[in-house]
């Protein structure tokens, strides 16, 4: 199974985080389960508006529970990625997950030039310069990859390297199970769906990773950038509808602020259900076979239900 990994020092948050824990990994007993959300601190602390820089209450709410693996979906430390905000900020709540952290950057996060306050703060497990890499979780291959590096209209297509590493990762993995994590989704529901620049901005940075994914018939991908929570039906390489297509499910709810969803008129055939009502984070037990998910509301955040099922392919 290729692995890409990093030279980087640690940074000193992963070295205190790591001296209090112990290093964790999947119980032997169960299935892994992972929490998975993007978008979440601000430049700020926390405050008493209910619908901004709420990210303490989602950290409080992932710390609560036994998970074992915590999937940072991008946009990680508003609003430009610095490794003091870092440090101030997404480290007083987040830091004690970082021992079963697993990030990807998002374009705030590279609002530092090379995005270097986020290698900073995450140390080795930022797998910096690049940032994707890869991980077998249960029975599971999980790929972790970087959108924010991807040109906006055409993505990292064929010749770039993050897009020849993974296909060569997806040649030599033989899971029944894949799951995929970035920051922009293939598809989202937005206030300006029929916009030009929506598909071309938005949306094509990542096509050839889905493209990919969707040749190696792979389950599920995960994302954030828009600050709610979307789950979408299976859908294949061009997004149609397709029970053995690839779920998609956007978790942009980390607690920096909410954005609505499109209008009735623009909702895309594909969207299944979401909330743009409160902050939370995905929740997904990973079987042997197929998978669990559930909507987890932050503390002190109104209650939204959205959980199911589904089988690998």
């Amino acid at each position: 199974m290729l692995r890409k990994t990093s030279a980087l020092v640690i940074s000193s948050a992963v070295l205190v985080a790591a001296a209090w824990f112990p290093a964790a990994a999947p119980a032997a007993t169960r299935a892994p389960k992972i929490a998975a959300v993007g978008d979440i601190a601000c430049k700020n602390p926390p405050g008493n508006n209910r619908q901004v820089c709420q990210y303490d209450d989602v950290a409080a709410a992932i710390a609560r529970r036994d998970y074992d693996r915590f999937l940072v979906l991008g946009d990680v430390q508003y609003e430009y990625g610095r490794y003091r905000d870092f440090v101030d900020n997404y480290d007083r709540y987040f830091g004690r997950l970082l021992p079963i952290t697993e990030p990807v950057p998002g374009n705030h996060d590279y609002g530092t030039a090379g995005a270097a306050g986020y290698y900073q703060y995450f140390g080795r497990i930022g797998h910096g310069p690049d940032g994707y890499y890869s991980y077998d979780l249960g029975d599971w291959h999980v790929v972790a990859l970087n959108s924010a590096i991807c040109p906006a209209f055409t993505g990292c297509g064929p010749g770039d390297p993050q897009y020849e590493w993974l296909r060569s990762d997806l040649a030599a993995s033989d899971a029944l199970c894949t799951l995929a994590y970035w920051h922009h989704p293939r598809l989202d529901w937005l206030k300006y769906q029929n916009a030009d620049w929506t598909e071309d901005y938005e949306f094509l940075r990542a096509k050839p990773f889905w493209d990919l994914l969707s040749a190696a018939h792979a389950d599920v991908v995960l994302s954030g950038h828009n600050h709610n929570y979307s789950r979408w039906k299976p859908m294949d390489a061009n997004l149609a509808a397709d029970p053995s297509g690839i779920r998609q499910f956007i978790a942009g709810s980390g607690g920096r602020n909410l954005n609505n969803l499109g209008s009735a008129s623009t909702r895309p055939s594909t969207f299944a259900r979401g909330w743009a009502g409160g902050f939370g984070y995905l929740e997904m037990t990973l079987h042997p076979a197929g998978y669990d998910w559930r909507f987890m509301p932050a503390d002190g955040q109104l209650t939204f239900v959205d959980e199911g099922s589904g089988s690998c392919h």
